[in-house]
């Protein structure tokens, strides 16, 4: 059981919730290694890269369990993700850089699944957006120049390796100054190997 006291000021506080799939080890260090061909880059810290499937955001005290027992009905199979090839989300002032997946269905299911469960065991007003999986590699903090984006261009279809999704995971997240911070709340099985 994750505690939800606000040490600063002695009281229960709201948490800020996300749900992701873990990147295993071998494939952080891939990721990870690729920051030398981007050296003017803050790159993302190995231990916070995942795959973000829902970002429920600040959910109040008396909601945590609901969505923690909602998201343990979620169910269905393991299955395989191939991570390949590097794109850019421009946004004004900055934008991201990012690793993709490959043969995205069973993902995408999985993520209906656990919107699905959200909305009707805990009584989220969920917002419908588009979802485009993605691992953040980098967060840029101004417009990605020509050349950036020439190199990014280089490595669209480049191949990192694939892995087996056979759980996902409730997560509280802290912002701090510099980063944030990802505490795992409860980690939910799927069922056998795909």
């Amino acid at each position: 059981m994750v505690a939800l006291t606000d040490h600063r000021h002695g009281n229960i506080a709201a948490s800020r919730l996300f749900v992701a799939i873990l990147l295993p080890e071998t494939l952080k260090s891939r990721l990870a290694g690729l920051n030398v061909d981007f050296p003017d880059l803050k790159w993302a810290a190995p231990e916070s890269m995942h795959l973000t499937l829902r970002f429920i955001g600040q959910t109040p005290q008396e909601l945590i369990e609901p969505v923690r027992q909602s998201l343990r009905c979620v169910g269905g199979k393991a299955f395989r993700l191939t991570v390949a090839g590097l794109g850019l989300f421009q946004q004004q002032g900055g934008g991201i850089l990012w690793a993709g997946l490959q043969e995205k269905t069973a993902l995408c299911e999985l993520k209906r699944r656990v919107d699905d469960s959200l909305r009707s065991g805990a009584g989220l007003d969920l917002e419908d957006r588009s979802f485009s999986p993605h691992f953040t590699l980098s967060r840029l903090r101004k417009p990605a120049s020509q050349e950036l984006k020439n190199l990014v261009q280089t490595k669209a279809a480049e191949g990192f390796g694939e892995f087996s999704v056979a759980a996902f995971t409730l997560f509280r997240s802290f912002l701090r100054p510099t980063e944030a911070i990802h505490e795992p709340v409860e980690t939910y099985p799927l069922a056998g190997e795909h």
